[in-house]
């Protein structure tokens, strides 16, 4: 007598049949479409990346120039890593003409050839609350290389002892040496009031680029004084950094250049991007 299988167990085994077949087809799915969408869902995260390190290289270039166009004229100096300049707090025009009492040696205008501590301004200063005891007057700043002209090395610069209190009168430290007519009359009789110098350095080691401040003046650039000021990182993943100035450009207009390059690691590699920008100097002393 001839034996058959039950109804159920045939059920059962069509039934397991079925979903393999249409568990196998699903994967297949989920594979094709994992694989068709890869490289889209790659592009998004590089493109991200891309963003990211275009957002920051702009930032920091952009907060640079924003810091040089505020710059002493001439003093803006650069290396190749390395950004250096002297902040202006305000400034004005002095009087070449007495007008009034002052409570200097001389009267209410600026002083040469005779020590003095005192003159004032064609009109109100701007910004004259922002001036703080331990800046410094500045007149007919002409950079490096030029004796007695250049602010880093102090010849053109006396201390302010105190901050201003007249909007139109300024008191400096005159010591035992007095303005020279020759070398400190500004053409436009123009003074400037700083404060002490700022840097952006780029060290590659670390990939940042960092603002510094508060390190004092000295007459070259000199990284290790510079590194002992106040630091502010601005830029980070920095792979290549390439600053220059030219002081002269056209007259009285120097051109600050920079150049950054900025790399990280991704999926499928490194992502880098370069960012140029520059900035004109006004140079007028």
């Amino acid at each position: 007598m001839r034996r058959t299988r039950p109804e159920p167990l045939r059920r059962a085994r069509g039934v397991t049949l079925i979903e393999m077949i249409i568990a196998m087809i699903i994967t297949a799915i989920i594979v094709a479409m994992s694989i068709f969408f890869a490289n889209p869902l790659q592009q998004a995260a590089d493109v991200t990346t891309r963003a990211e390190l275009a957002d920051i290289a702009d930032n920091a270039l952009q907060r640079i120039g924003r810091d040089v166009r505020l710059a002493l004229p001439n003093s803006v100096r650069a290396t190749t890593t390395v950004i250096e300049f002297i902040p202006v707090r305000t400034g004005g025009r002095y009087r070449v003409e007495p007008a009034g009492a002052c409570s200097g040696v001389s009267d209410d205008h600026l002083a040469f050839g005779v020590t003095d501590g005192c003159f004032k301004s064609i009109g109100s200063i701007p910004d004259a609350a922002t001036v703080i005891a331990g800046d410094y007057l500045v007149l007919n700043n002409f950079g490096e290389g030029f004796t007695n002209q250049d602010a880093y090395a102090g010849g053109n610069s006396r201390a302010i002892p105190s901050p201003i209190v007249s909007q139109q009168k300024v008191t400096y430290t005159a010591g035992s040496t007095a303005f020279d007519r020759n070398l400190h009359d500004s053409p436009g009789r123009r003074f400037f009031i700083v404060t002490t110098p700022v840097a952006y350095v780029c060290d590659l080691t670390a990939q940042t680029i960092t603002r510094y401040a508060g390190y004092g003046f000295q007459t070259a650039i000199t990284p290790a004084t510079i590194t002992t000021g106040t630091a502010a990182r601005i830029a980070s993943n920095v792979s290549v950094c390439n600053f220059g100035y030219s002081a002269s450009v056209a007259p009285m207009v120097g051109l600050l250049m920079m150049r950054v390059t900025l790399s990280k690691a991704v999926a499928t590699g490194t992502e880098t991007l370069t960012l140029y920008h520059s900035v004109h100097v006004n140079n007028v002393p």
